[in-house]
């Protein structure tokens, strides 16, 4: 019983100061700054950058980049599975139609979980200063998505720090998966390879 009244009263305490930090007015300039904000974090943009990058790329950048694509595939899917088990529904709101239509559950925040992933990502493999502009802009971004009423402050904490969990054991692993899987992540041994399979 005091469980759940203790319960009770952190969903509350969520709820009030989720709607404290809710921007209203769809039309006003800070909305649509903290909704730019939010729409950067689609995970779609993410990989369509990282492909970009990728397809640019050589060397140990490349495969970098091949592997941050990977962990963020398996990542979206465990989270969208873990959000179906939990299944608690989104802050009520008009804005965010996509997220609510095709991502109907909130926590934890999808958004949240890729931002803390790539931080950590970046901060086990890029230069410090960099490491650090990513780990701003994903703190901005994961805000923003209770800004704009998609969120509440449970959920981007949550996912903030297992998207953190998640990418610093993604990044302790990475020498030893691109080195045991190499035809993965190096687009230079995938000629070769076909030249080989068809020529046998």
């Amino acid at each position: 019983m005091r469980m759940r009244r203790f319960r009770a009263r952190l969903s509350e305490l969520d709820e009030r100061l989720s709607g404290r930090l809710r921007v209203h007015g769809e039309k006003s300039l800070p909305f649509r700054f903290f909704a730019f904000l939010s729409y950067s974090g689609d995970s779609w943009i993410i990989c369509g950058a990282l492909f970009v990058a990728w397809l640019f790329a050589s060397g140990l950048a490349q495969r970098l980049l091949a592997y941050w694509g990977l962990a963020i595939a398996l990542t979206a899917i465990f989270v969208l599975g873990l959000k179906a088990l939990i299944r608690r529904s989104r802050p009520r709101g008009d804005w965010g139609t996509v997220y609510r239509r095709f991502d109907p559950y909130a926590f934890p925040s999808g958004h949240a979980v890729r931002g803390g992933l790539i931080a950590a990502l970046a901060w086990n493999t890029l230069p410090r200063w960099a490491a650090a502009l990513i780990l701003i802009w994903a703190l901005a971004m994961i805000l923003s998505r209770v800004m704009t009423g998609v969120h509440y402050v449970s959920d981007i904490i949550a996912g903030f720090v297992l998207g953190m969990a998640i990418g610093f054991a993604f990044g302790s692993a990475t020498d030893r998966v691109t080195a045991a899987f190499p035809i993965l992540f190096d687009r230079g041994l995938w000629l070769p390879a076909l030249r080989t399979l068809f020529s046998g």
